[in-house]
């Protein structure tokens, strides 16, 4: 669990400090909450939670919607990432399913 707190010019963006169990991450407030987002996305393709092609999608979406966008828009843009992942995993279910036999 992670989370995110703006704060002041003096300190470093993204740097971390652990309090109780989670991580904190300290981000500028001049970054936006889609660099924040990508900032944390990152992380996780660095840890091989994400793979860098949902990194590379989601990083176009953003840059063509503006870092600026609605926070709607931008949560928009991650439902369909989200729904193209979902129906990947349905694919390589159904082909593993035919081909393998397993379920």
């Amino acid at each position: 669990m992670f989370s995110v707190e703006p704060i002041g010019p003096n300190r470093d963006v993204g740097s971390r400090s652990p309090a109780a169990g989670m991580t904190s991450f300290l981000y500028s407030q001049s970054m936006t909450i889609a660099g924040q987002f990508i900032a944390e996305l990152q992380r996780e393709r660095r840890q091989r939670n994400v793979s860098s092609e949902t990194e590379q999608h989601l990083k176009h979406e953003f840059r063509k919607l503006g870092w600026d966008a609605s926070d709607s828009t931008l949560t928009a843009a991650i439902g369909v990432e989200i729904d193209r992942l979902n129906r990947e995993a349905a694919i390589l279910r159904k082909l593993r399913a035919a081909l393998f036999g397993v379920e």
